[in-house]
């Protein structure tokens, strides 16, 4: 693994990937389109002399088909950072685009909207309706946007097969083990194919067998959908997994690591926080 320069280069396109378990990227690495870009981000909380930043100045780019990990030290700013790709909260100022749309000045409805058919969330909270089989709980999304269910029984079919699912679709959430209730999850972020997918601690209730299981899902689905995922995490075995690992301190994008080994991810988290 190399790390790179602690000056950070925003938007480098590194071309050196690797896809150890045989996935194949739709975007050749080479080639890859920018499908989310923020720049200049600040986020402020607060005001006065008890203003909190959680972000300074963070400008990154992620590609199609890219697997990207977030890492840093408790209030390192990762989980802001995310809330703020997904829209759920809005940056004081700097910018993100999805694509070719700004998402600077859009209403709550459009905001919405484009969350609903560009986003997939995985949390480390299953957040599954307990009284909805896994099927029902994958195709909540469709529901919600107001799609027919019919349009999407064919990627429901394939999705339950890439996830393991298709024995146990008719099952609720308390009859499945929590790596299957987690698989329904990734499931259901996928059923409308997102570009984005988003991850936050994916793996953080699951053990390490079944954390390992999910992860390779991750990556499978950003290779074979060209989906961009982002994952926070704090496992640096988790984090290895990624194409890309990103680091942040006190609000700042410090380093970043392509082709990672955890043991070198677990150093460089340890320099962070004692300097910190």
């Amino acid at each position: 693994m190399e790390f790179a320069h602690q000056v950070y280069q925003p938007g480098r396109l590194v071309t050196n990937r690797r896809y150890a378990r045989g996935y194949t990227p739709r975007v050749h690495a080479g080639v890859r389109k920018k499908l989310v870009s923020v720049e200049s981000l600040e986020k402020v909380y607060g005001s006065g002399p008890t203003a909190v930043r959680a972000l300074k100045g963070v400008t990154l780019g992620f590609s199609a088909g890219e697997f990207a990990a977030i890492m840093g030290p408790s209030g390192s700013g990762k989980s802001t950072l995310l809330h703020i790709l997904g829209t759920l909260e809005e940056p004081t100022s700097g910018r993100v685009v999805i694509g070719e749309t700004d998402l600077s000045g859009l209403s709550d409805r459009e905001l919405t909207l484009l969350r609903r058919a560009r986003m997939g969330f995985v949390f480390q909270f299953f957040n599954l309706i307990p009284t909805l089989t896994a099927e029902e709980n994958v195709m909540l999304p469709v529901l919600i946007s107001g799609e027919k269910v019919v349009l999407h029984e064919e990627r429901l079919d394939d999705l339950l097969s890439l996830v393991g699912l298709e024995e146990r679709r008719g099952h609720r959430p308390d009859e499945l083990s929590g790596g299957e209730q987690q698989r329904v999850a990734i499931a259901r972020a996928l059923i409308r194919n997102p570009d984005i997918v988003l991850a936050d601690e994916p793996t953080g209730n699951l053990d390490s067998k079944t954390g390992a299981g999910v992860l390779d899902l991750l990556r499978e689905s950003a290779a074979r959908y060209g989906q961009t995922v982002v994952m926070v995490t704090h496992d640096p075995r988790a984090a290895a997994v990624a194409d890309r690992v990103i680091f942040l301190a006190d609000g700042r994008v410090v380093d970043e690591a392509t082709s990672p080994d955890a043991d070198e991810i677990f150093e460089r988290i340890k320099t962070l926080e004692s300097a910190g």
